[in-house]
């Protein structure tokens, strides 16, 4: 048999969470065998191990740090859209942070369905520890941002749901096109509302 060329310990760490999400994704978390994973890794199951001791820490790793990096760093921005002097203006403001929320949504949106639905005890517990504090903490950062009386908690989750929504409606229609009309209608829905005003 021949010998495995070295690679760092990081590049490896890496090429193994790769293959975790993919398997993840393929057969979800209960049917995922950190065997295939390391297999398709080009690693052994020791090598597995040493990097991550459970499955539940690949897991973590693989699928649920991408999900939180990519809901976080919106707290630095609030004090640039707080100079916009109208709604329009602080959708123009957002409309590159709203395309970069939009693909890491994309992206990790097979992973997040993996997270929440292929365990219903798992994603329950995945929701409450990990992504409802993240949804709770954008709603946080629109409180100062927020029409009186609307709750930043709801608005946190409406801005969540939505992203995810068009997410989930772009990858199961397989499109590709120019997030740039998404992101501008996110931003007027999100900082006008909707409802057209009455004359």
């Amino acid at each position: 048999m021949p010998r495995r060329a070295y690679r760092p310990a990081s590049e490896r760490k890496a090429e193994i969470i790769a293959a975790a999400q993919a398997e993840f994704i393929r057969v979800n978390f209960a049917g995922a065998r950190t065997r295939d994973i390391a297999e398709a890794a080009g690693v052994n199951q020791a090598t597995l191990f040493k990097h991550f001791p459970t499955k539940e820490a690949l897991f973590e790793a693989a699928v649920m740090r991408p999900l939180v990096e990519a809901m976080q760093g919106m707290q630095g921005r609030v004090e640039i859209y707080e100079q916009a002097e109208t709604a329009a203006a602080m959708g123009e403001m957002a409309e590159a942070s709203t395309i970069r929320h939009l693909e890491d949504m994309e992206r990790v949106l097979p992973l997040l369905a993996t997270a929440l639905f292929s365990d219903a005890q798992l994603g329950r517990r995945l929701f409450r520890e990990q992504l409802e504090p993240l949804i709770r903490e954008r709603g946080a950062v629109l409180r100062s941002l927020a029409k009186d009386g609307l709750d930043p908690e709801f608005l946190g989750l409406a801005s969540f749901g939505m992203l995810f929504a068009v997410a989930m409606q772009r990858w199961f229609s397989g499109r590709d096109d120019n997030l740039a009309p998404v992101a501008a209608q996110f931003n007027r829905l999100f900082t006008g509302g909707f409802a057209r005003e009455k004359s």
